[in-house]
């Protein structure tokens, strides 16, 4: 599943009203509970057991996306900057937002930056209410939709905020393509074969956590998302990630 490189397409599109997109990864579950039958072959699950018996990862690359797993697994809630870069026929699109993100409250708030046609944009996704809110103050207006509703950037959103999920790299084909030492700081760029697409994610073992993710599809290059001023469990409440300035609400 191409999931980065529709984070690219969608977080650059999140005004611009464009929504089509693929569909979120799949899981696949196996009912235990009843006596095993005789049933048809399941292509879905064959062609799963296929793609993961192909999946092949050296040593030094496991003990990396070990140590980034690690990292993520136990954090509650995140700061961070992000900066999309993304490759459009002749130009490059740029955007950049400030993320917050809480898992024990199910919110996930996007406060844009730049281009200077998005500052003041404020997104929140509320997925204990299943719903999402965007403050616009061209039109001082708060547009609510149900997220099971939600165009496709929201959803993308949330997957960045997703962490254990967004930033496990182990079902993947994964090799370190540069190792290099700095201040006694090692700093690894990976690349990861994720099916359809190819990543080449960096790191440094001060913090274990990417800082940088370029997609490629087959050799042409999609863009580049960049992780800075990353706070790991900050101090959030569900009402400061929620507030939102006042104005009227419009549900879409």
């Amino acid at each position: 599943m191409k999931r980065y490189a529709i984070i690219f397409i969608l977080i650059m599109a999140v005004l611009s009203g464009i929504s089509e997109a693929n569909g979120l990864k799949g899981k696949i579950q196996l009912d235990l509970s009843q006596p095993p039958q005789v049933e048809e072959t399941d292509p879905v699950l064959e062609k799963y057991t296929e793609i993961m018996s192909e999946i092949s990862i050296t040593d030094d690359a496991y003990e990396v996306v070990e140590q980034i797993r690690t990292t993520v697994q136990d954090v509650q809630s995140i700061a961070m900057d992000v900066e999309v870069s993304e490759i459009r026929g002749q130009r490059i699109e740029r955007m950049f937002f400030h993320l917050l993100g809480s898992m024990e409250s199910k919110v996930v708030r996007v406060e844009f930056l730049e281009p200077s046609e998005l500052r003041g944009y404020i997104l929140v996704a509320d997925q204990e209410k299943m719903e999402s809110r965007m403050y616009q103050p061209i039109n001082n207006q708060i547009a609510v939709r149900g997220l099971e509703d939600a165009s496709k950037e929201v959803l993308s959103t949330l997957s960045i905020s997703d962490l254990e999920t967004f930033f496990d790299f182990s079902e993947y084909s994964v090799e370190v393509l540069e190792a290099a030492e700095e201040d006694e700081v090692m700093d690894y760029l990976l690349e990861v074969d994720a099916l359809d697409e190819i990543l080449q994610v960096r790191v440094k073992s001060d913090t274990w956590f990417p800082y940088e993710i370029s997609v490629y599809e087959g050799d042409a290059f999609v863009g580049t998302m960049t992780i800075s001023n990353v706070v790991f469990n900050p101090e959030l409440s569900k009402e400061e990630l929620t507030r939102l300035p006042e104005a009227k609400e419009v549900r879409m």
